[in-house]
């Protein structure tokens, strides 16, 4: 049985002065962000720390793109609420 389900919805994200897609999704219960850049896919979520402070994260979590990450975060807040 195919647990994945798409949501149609997406939207184009300003990032370092160019736009690109932006599509949610959901995957086994998750909301997870797809961005396309070009032929590479950056897949992003927001997770909840152990003080349970949301934050967001690439999957597979990237700590050298964590700047990229919440800055992207930020804008997925805005369009998607």
């Amino acid at each position: 049985m195919n647990t994945e389900t798409s949501i149609p919805e997406s939207v184009m994200i300003e990032f370092r002065e160019k736009s690109y897609p932006c599509h949610r999704l959901e995957r086994n219960g998750q909301v997870i962000y797809q961005l396309v850049f070009g032929k590479s896919h950056l897949y992003m979520t927001k997770a909840e720390a152990a003080d349970k402070m949301p934050f967001w994260t690439s999957i597979p979590e990237d700590p050298k793109l964590l700047h990229i990450v919440r800055e992207l975060g930020e804008q997925i807040d805005k369009h998607f609420k």
